[in-house]
């Protein structure tokens, strides 16, 4: 049986130690994730709805590139 559950995930900034100030994540992540682990700044308006599966192990979400889509 497939697991259909969704969850929300984020654009959200982060600290750049290297550039020192704030800088967009590369992917995105559930609002508890970025609170909890990462200490990023959410961008409310962002928000996504993904099936759980899409989730990496770390609670991230990498949408892969697909170019100009599928071709029909």
């Amino acid at each position: 049986m497939e697991n259909h559950e969704t969850v929300k995930v984020y654009s959200f900034r982060v600290f750049d130690n290297d550039i020192g100030a704030m800088r967009l994540a590369t992917y995105k992540a559930t609002r508890e994730t970025i609170a909890a682990s990462l200490g990023g700044e959410v961008l409310e308006g962002t928000e996504q709805e993904v099936a759980c599966g899409e989730l990496d192990e770390y609670g991230h979400y990498r949408r892969l590139a697909t170019g100009w889509g599928e071709l029909s």
